[in-house]
């Protein structure tokens, strides 16, 4: 393996074809301002890269080499674009809840802030996915995510230990939270547990299957 592989440079991510790719955090799925949108425009048009919407509700900077992306990185940080450099919990992925959606039960956004400015930066090992939902219809998937909160008339239930892939899991509903304030608390405790159970990277649902769901709900204080 080439020194150039070696090399890791925070904030790009080597992609299978060689190339370079650039995460950059979209809070609550919605847009930044203008202005930022405008710098975005320009980045992909001076350095020839795509930039693609991800499931995750991000936005990807595709097809850039080691130098576009280093020089590209060099602009996003003179921008209001967060972009993603490290392991940590980030931000979930929401749809748009109340007042927007004629079917939601609760506001999703708020609950998505205070994840992200209170623990948005908490590092965690591969892969912990968050999502919340508005209602049971769960438009972010936020039942089949390793942790998801899905918004009931009486708060959020709190599902554990889901995913997609090629043998989809669904979460199992675990508790009920009434605040935003308990379901941080919650998640807090859930991604500590999970990084210290897991060496290089794995799901929440492998972890609950090696240490069983009763020390899980204890170790997390259910």
């Amino acid at each position: 393996m080439s020194q150039d592989k070696k090399e890791i440079i925070p904030g790009l991510v080597p992609q299978k074809d060689g190339s370079y790719a650039i995460y950059i955090e979209v809070p609550n799925g919605a847009c930044p301002s203008a202005s930022d949108l405008k710098a975005l425009s320009e980045i992909s048009e001076e350095f020839d890269c795509k930039v693609h919407i991800t499931t995750a509700q991000k936005f990807m900077l595709l097809n850039l080499t080691k130098e576009t992306g280093q020089r590209a990185l060099e602009k996003l940080s003179k921008t209001n674009l967060y972009t993603k450099t490290a392991r940590d919990i980030s931000q979930p992925r929401v749809c748009v809840g109340r007042p927007y959606c004629k079917f939601a039960l609760q506001e999703t956004f708020p609950f998505s802030d205070a994840i992200i400015q209170t623990i948005g930066r908490q590092p965690i090992a591969r892969k912990l996915k968050v999502g919340i939902a508005g209602c049971p219809a769960c438009c972010s998937w936020a039942n089949v995510l390793d942790v998801g909160f899905v918004g009931i008339k009486r708060g959020f239930q709190v599902y554990v230990g889901g995913h997609g892939g090629v043998r989809p899991t669904p979460g199992q509903n675990i508790a009920l939270i009434k605040t935003y304030e308990e379901g941080v608390e919650l998640l807090s405790k859930i991604a500590a547990l999970f990084t210290e159970n897991v060496k290089i990277k794995s799901r929440l649902d492998r972890v609950i299957k090696k240490i069983g769901m009763e020390r899980f709900l204890k170790e997390i204080g259910l």
